[in-house]
C-alpha cells in the first residue's frame, strides 16, 4: 500500500488497496453480489424505539470483536464496539473513533489524534491511554494484530487525545490493518484492556462506544442489546460501511439463537422476527416469492477445508496432494448451494469484486480433480488407513453438506473417514485442540487483506498448524508493496504457494442469502448483520 508523508483519512486513496466496486441496490427478485436490498415502498421519516428480534443461527463463542474474527462474533460485536479506524460502504479506510493521523518521512512514527467528546458505554470518555491500552492488547489477541505487532516498536500516550505509534521498519498496511474488520482493533477502557489481558473480555466488560451496549446473555437463547443515549456520532451521512454517522433508532436489538432455518422462515411470516440470518440458498425462490418477506445477498468469502498438518497423516505432503485430487469441487458445490447464484468456483485468495486484491494467476491447482492420481499418491504416502475424523459445525446447512459429500469422495480414493458435528461453541472448543480432529469445514468470510486470511494464519488452529517460511517471506514482501504491479506480482506468489503446499482446500465462493421483514426500512447490509441506520415501519 502506498503510504504519503502527511495525510488526512478523509483522503479515499489512502486506501487504494481496499477499493473495490461500489455496492448497489437490488430489487426483491435480484440476487447480485450487493449489500443492500430494495423494492420498499419510499421509507418516510424514521421510526424510533421498539425492539428488533433477529433470528441468529450460530451463538458466538464470545462476544469480544478483537478476540476472534468469528463472523457469529463480528456482527453481534461491531454494534457494541468501534476501532480507530473503520472501512466505508465502498471499502475505502476512513476514521471512526480517530480524527485524523500523519505518518513521518521514514514511515516509522504515526501520530493520531482522537475525536473529542467519545464515550464509553460506563460514562467515561475516550482518551489516549485508552486507545493505547486498547492497540497493545489487540497485538497480543487478535490474528491481525500478531502480524501488525511484530513491525511495531512502542505505542504511547503523548497527550489526552494524541497516540504515538513507532515501527521497527517501514510496514505499508499499518492503517488498513487498524481498519480491519476481522479481529478488530476494538477501543475499549484502558483498564479493561490491562485486566482483560490476552483472555476474551467476560461480559462485564464489553464495554465500548458503538451505538448499542451490551445488556444480557442468556447462554443458549438469546443475547440483548441496548441503545446508547449517549453515543458519539460522526456526522458523515454519505460513508457507510462501519463508519459514518450512526443512529440507533430500536431501544433494543435482541439476538434470538434459532438454528432450523424452516422455523426462521416461518417466523419471518408470522412476524415474530423482523429478520434472519444464513438462510439455504435452496430456499431462495421460496423466499422471493413470500409476501412480505425480502431476500437479502451479499458476497461472503468461501467455504474452506482444513487439515491438521502438526501430525500424521496431513504432516505428509503426498496426503495432501492426494487429498486434494480426490476431491471434485464442482459436485461439491452443485450439491451444497444447488442455485448457481450463491456460488463460484474461483481458486484465488480474494473475490473477484475486490479488484486491487484478486489474482487468478496460479490457481492452477484449484480444480485438479483426478480419482486415479488421488489413489495412486495415497499409496504412495505414509497414510496407515486410520480413521480420519471431519469436525464441523451443525449450525450451518452448507457445513453439514460439504462434510457429507467430501467422506464420500474421499472413501473412493482410500480414506477411511467419520464425521464429527458440534454445536458452534463445541466446535470451536475442539478446534483448539489437534486430537481432536483430522479435517474441519469451515466458512471464511471475506477478508481484504492478506493479513487477515485465518486460514493461512501461521501455527494457529485456524491454519491447522501450518508452518511456512515461504508464506511468511511473502507476508514481509506485502508489507513492503507500493506498487500494484507488485502487489499483483505477491498475491500471484500467495495462489502458488497455497496449491504446492495445500494449507487448506478451498471448495467456492460464496454469496450469503438472509431475509428480512419488509418492515424493515433503509436496511443497507454490507457483508454482515448491521442495524443502526434502519427502522422498523408501523
Amino acid at each position: 500500500m502506498k503510504t504519503a508523508k502527511h495525510r488526512k483519512v478523509g483522503f479515499i486513496f489512502v486506501l487504494c488497496l481496499l477499493v473495490i466496486a461500489s455496492l448497489v441496490g437490488c430489487s426483491k427478485d435480484t440476487t447480485s453480489k450487493t449489500a443492500k436490498t430494495g423494492g420498499e415502498e419510499s421509507a418516510g421519516e424514521p421510526t424510533n424505539g421498539g425492539l428488533l428480534k433477529v433470528a441468529y443461527q450460530s451463538e458466538p463463542d464470545t462476544l469480544d470483536w478483537s478476540y476472534t474474527g468469528a463472523s457469529p462474533t463480528r456482527d453481534i460485536g461491531w454494534h457494541i464496539f468501534e476501532t480507530l479506524f473503520a472501512l466505508d460502504k465502498n471499502f475505502a479506510i476512513k476514521p471512526m473513533v480517530a480524527k485524523d493521523y500523519k505518518v513521518s518521512k521514514d514511515g516509522l512514527t504515526y501520530t493520531m489524534n482522537l475525536r473529542e467528546g467519545v464515550h464509553f458505554h460506563d460514562g467515561s470518555t475516550v482518551t489516549a491511554k485508552d486507545a493505547a491500552a486498547s492497540i497493545d492488547r489487540w497485538r497480543k489477541v487478535s490474528s491481525v494484530g500478531k502480524i501488525t505487532g511484530a513491525y511495531m516498536d512502542t505505542v504511547k500516550a503523548v497527550n489526552d487525545k494524541t497516540v504515538e505509534i513507532k515501527l521497527k521498519k517501514d510496514y505499508k498496511p499499518f492503517i488498513a490493518s487498524m481498519a480491519a474488520p476481522k479481529s478488530a482493533l476494538i477501543v475499549i477502557p484502558a483498564k479493561i484492556a490491562n485486566e482483560a489481558g490476552e483472555q476474551p473480555l467476560k461480559p462485564e466488560q464489553l464495554i465500548g462506544t458503538g451505538p448499542y451496549k451490551f445488556e444480557k446473555w442468556d447462554k443458549g437463547q438469546k443475547i440483548i442489546l441496548s441503545k446508547f443515549k449517549d453515543y458519539s456520532a460522526r456526522t458523515e451521512t454519505d460513508w457507510g460501511g462501519l463508519t459514518g454517522k450512526k443512529t440507533a433508532h430500536f431501544d433494543k436489538i435482541e439476538f434470538q439463537i434459532v438454528k432450523d432455518s424452516q422455523v426462521m422462515l416461518n417466523g419471518l411470516k408470522t412476524g415474530l422476527y423482523d429478520y434472519a440470518q444464513n438462510i439455504p440458498a435452496d430456499l431462495y425462490d421460496v423466499v422471493s416469492s413470500t409476501p412480505n418477506i425480502d431476500p437479502v445477498t451479499y458476497i461472503n468469502g468461501y467455504s474452506t477445508m482444513t487439515p491438521d498438518k502438526s501430525e500424521a497423516p496431513f504432516n505428509d505432503l503426498k496426503v495432501r496432494q492426494a487429498l486434494n485430487y480426490a476431491l471434485d469441487k464442482q459436485a461439491i458445490a452443485e450439491a451444497t448451494y444447488g442455485n448457481k447464484k450463491f456460488y463460484s468456483l474461483d481458486g484465488a485468495l480474494f473475490d473477484p469484486e475486490q479488484t486491487e486484491l484478486y489474482s487468478k494467476e496460479g490457481t492452477n491447482g484449484y480444480l485438479a480433480y483426478d480419482k486415479e492420481k488421488a489413489k495412486k499418491l495415497l499409496k504412495e504416502s505414509s497414510y496407515d488407513g486410520r480413521t480420519l475424523k471431519i469436525i464441523y459445525s451443525n449450525n450451518n446447512e452448507n457445513y453439514k453438506k460439504i462434510s457429507q459429500i467430501v467422506k464420500q469422495q474421499m472413501e473412493e480414493v482410500g480414506f477411511k473417514v467419520e464425521l464429527a458435528p458440534y454445536e458452534w461453541a463445541t466446535f470451536l472448543d475442539k478446534w483448539k485442540d489437534p486430537k481432536n480432529w483430522d479435517l474441519e469445514v469451515v466458512g471464511w468470510s471475506t477478508r481484504f487483506a492478506p493479513s487477515e486470511l485465518g486460514m493461512l494464519s501461521l501455527g494457529t488452529e485456524s491454519s491447522g498448524w501450518y508452518k511456512s517460511d515461504r508464506w511468511q517471506d511473502l507476508l514481509d514482501q506485502w508489507g513492503k508493496a507500493e506498487t500494484k504491479e507488485q502487489k499483483k506480482d505477491i498475491l500471484t506468489k500467495m495462489n502458488q504457494t497455497v496449491y504446492e503446499e495445500l494449507p487448506f482446500y478451498k471448495i467456492a465462493n460464496e454469496t450469503s442469502l438472509d431475509i428480512k421483514s419488509h418492515k424493515l426500512q433503509e436496511y443497507d447490509n454490507w457483508l454482515g448483520q448491521r442495524f443502526w441506520n434502519t427502522w422498523k415501519s408501523k
